[in-house]
């Protein structure tokens, strides 16, 4: 699935992200040479055009044409519309990308729960997992050309497996029924899984109601994400949107062919740096034509481009696994002491190369912080100055010695006027205090009591 190149940047050098630039595959020189090399041809078209061919008046014509885009050329809101859109549709990529589907939770709790190493309880397991699967290959089949052409007819699906005759003959059923044309019939292999653990728990492979309960709740969470996949592909963003954009930017660029044209003025050539090649024109295409093709690229990632979801992976990479689950029921190590059992310090092993790099702990940035204090002197607790209804419950104790008279506030650890105050208990009269104190405007100076 898409192009990885987390190797290249696992660690961070000035040159990572230059290794980056020398791919093809997936770049964003693959997906912009076309429109690169078309705009460049029309620019130097034009230029040659306007320097040999013209004549003086009709110069003087095109360079009022160039000068009047050029001041107007902002009038268009590039950034804007393709910052905003961008965001719309990466947000829409990423709940598509969490909502795809891995059928590991099904497996695990069809392997916890549908017990029994009996062929009949690993039939219960695997039919669950391949029905399950089945969900998902019908709706990618639907709207993902690459799996539309591994499975182009019902039949094929049959043929790979993921499928027996006689349910392809239950399946095609419905339409005899019901018009099947009014919508999709993806909801069959899920009941059919459904129905599975109710027919487990009455043959006994599934031990309590809970167990079912618990089973059916992760068949109907993997088959609704796989309908918001669905969804997503059924209700695509308004089409005047991609639209806007799309406009947006090749109109900028159209105008720009002019607009950014080198003209003479008073047989002077003005921005001499750009004679023969608009670098920062060209700069500036790659950009915003490059925001562009992301843009193409996300909005559908069910497609073929090279970044795509590779749905018939996933498909393979599902049913692997999730028979592999099924055929190894509640298979689990034998209970045993571990290897740090008895040790008091656990040796924390690692490879010799690894043993010299520094490893920094889990702690909080300020845990190291020793704060000054004056010798062993404990540390003076007291309430806020700005409390009012603190000020009036520590007067009220008149249990004060002479010394501590000066400095009502202070207490200590130990002190037994601490104990009392935490002793007092928070009633209405107390909390009314708290509220009527409003505007903090409280005499902070002990001789003022």
């Amino acid at each position: 699935m898409t192009i990885n190149y987390h190797k290249e940047i696992m660690t961070s050098h000035p040159w990572t992200f230059f290794l980056l630039l020398f791919k093809w595959k997936g770049s964003i020189w693959k997906a912009v040479y076309m429109e690169t090399i078309i705009f460049l041809i029309c620019y130097g078209i034009i230029s040659v055009i306007y320097k040999t061919a013209m004549g003086e008046s009709s110069q003087r014509v095109f360079e009022s044409v160039v000068r009047y885009f050029d001041k107007r050329l902002s009038y268009i809101p590039l950034e804007f519309v393709l910052g905003f859109f961008v965001t719309t549709v990466v947000n829409r990529w990423t709940k598509l990308y969490q909502t795809i589907g891995f059928i590991d939770n099904v497996g695990l709790m069809a392997n916890l729960y549908v017990r029994g190493t009996t062929e009949k309880a690993r039939i219960y397991r695997r039919n669950i997992m391949r029905y399950c699967e089945l969900v998902q290959v019908l709706v990618f089949r639907d709207m993902s050309m690459r799996t539309r052409r591994r499975f182009p007819t019902m039949e094929t699906i049959v043929a790979a497996g993921f499928m027996n005759k006689h349910e392809l003959e239950l399946y095609n059923s419905y339409d005899t029924k019901y018009n099947s044309k009014l919508g999709t019939k993806y909801w069959i292999p899920a009941n059919w899984a459904l129905c599975m653990t109710y027919k487990a728990r009455k043959d006994g492979y599934i031990e309590s109601d809970y167990f079912k309960a618990q089973m059916e709740a992760e068949i109907r969470t993997w088959r609704t994400n796989i309908e918001w996949v669905c969804n997503y592909d059924w209700v695509p963003l308004p089409l005047m949107y991609p639209q806007l954009v799309c406009l947006a930017v090749n109109l900028y660029f159209l105008v720009s062919i002019v607009a950014r044209q080198l003209v003479v003025e008073k047989h002077k050539i003005v921005d001499e740096v750009d004679v023969y090649f608009p670098v920062m024109t060209f700069l500036q295409f790659i950009f915003y034509m490059g925001w562009l093709k992301v843009i193409d690229v996300m909005l559908n990632p069910f497609g073929e481009d090279d970044d795509d979801f590779e749905t018939n992976a996933l498909i393979d990479r599902n049913i692997t696994m999730g028979l592999m689950i099924a055929d190894n029921p509640m298979t689990t190590p034998d209970l045993r002491k571990d290897p740090f059992y008895d040790e008091v310090d656990v040796p924390l092993l690692y490879s010799e190369e690894s043993s010299h790099i520094p490893n920094h702990h889990y702690h909080g940035s300020a845990s190291e912080v020793e704060l000054e204090q004056r010798g062993n002197a404990p540390v003076m607790m007291m309430p806020h100055s700005q409390s009012a209804a603190n000020l009036r419950r520590i007067m009220s104790f008149k249990s004060v010695d002479e010394e501590e008279k000066g400095n009502p506030f202070s207490m200590s650890h130990d002190d037994s006027r601490m104990r009392n105050w935490r002793e007092v208990s928070l009633d209405s009269s107390f909390l009314a205090d708290l509220n009527e104190n409003k505007e903090w405007k409280i005499p902070t100076n002990p001789q003022k009591f």
